[in-house]
């Protein structure tokens, strides 16, 4: 198989987009990262065309400005599976006018596969639908840097359709949020090499995410309260729960070594 190697993304040099014009009205910073929330596959690919943000500029209410931010690197297919643990992708980074970003698009390619024991599948985007647009609401003020968070939930994004052969329904799930007022949970499991399932459940909301090779995952939470489940998806080992954990904004909540059992 043609391994790609997206280690080498995450530390592309960023381009940053500006005016052809000299500007020098106020500005806030918004840094786009990418980050992902993998299924069981050995390795996902998908193409990255960049993103666009839908700004309000202030003092022009109605006024709704599109902004096209491409993802710079030449190789645009990239390893989400791989973004867990703490790693993003750094997607794109502007200076942009003050105002309120309403919305943001996720422009795909159709470069987008699927690795499962040394097999390539193909993974198609329902009718061709390249764009993924989410609402948001976030006042930039001036001197400020904003990180605007794209979760691409593989988990919730693949689903099988027939197992022999393999078959695969491909329709992306993503969730854009900014990383201001959420807290952080941090955990480990152990075995490492298990790499299960992780899931933060409130009351309004469940996320899931995978442990990277070294066996830790990260959550960037809404504050609440939360129960966090493991699920080896192994049927060596047993599933676990941990119940009531509180997500402070600004904090960093670590949880102690997740210890699956075997059965």
């Amino acid at each position: 198989m043609n391994k790609l190697k997206p280690f080498l993304v995450l530390i592309f040099p960023l381009i940053i987009w500006s005016c052809k014009e000299f500007d020098d009205s106020p500005k806030a910073l918004v840094n786009i990262l990418l980050l992902d929330a993998p299924a069981q596959w050995d390795s996902v690919i998908v193409e990255i065309q960049g993103v666009e943000l839908e700004l309000v500029p202030n003092g022009r209410e109605g006024d709704i400005q599109r902004i096209f931010l491409p993802y710079e690197p030449g190789d645009k297919q990239i390893d989400i599976s791989l973004l867990v643990g703490g790693t993003s992708l750094p997607v794109a980074r502007n200076e942009t006018q003050l105002g309120k970003i309403t919305g943001i698009t996720l422009k795909l390619g159709t470069g987008n596969s699927l690795y499962l024991n040394d097999n390539r599948y193909l993974l198609e985007l329902p009718e061709g639908k390249t764009d993924y647009y989410q609402t948001l609401s976030i006042d930039l003020e001036q001197g400020i840097s904003y990180d605007l968070i794209l979760d691409f939930d593989l988990e919730k994004s693949i689903q099988v359709t027939n197992s022999n052969p393999l078959t695969l329904d491909f329709s992306p799930s993503i969730s854009a949020y900014s990383g201001i007022g959420r807290g952080d949970l941090t955990g480990s499991t152990s075995p490492a090499e298990v790499r299960p399932v992780v899931f933060a459940v409130n009351e309004t909301d469940t996320i899931s995410t995978h442990t990277n090779a070294s066996g830790n995952f990260l959550f960037r939470l809404k504050p609440g309260t939360y129960d966090v489940y493991i699920d080896p998806k192994d049927n060596r080992y047993n599933y676990d729960t941990i119940r009531s954990i509180l997500i402070e904004s600004g904090k960093a909540t670590p949880l102690d070594r997740i210890t699956l059992t075997r059965k």
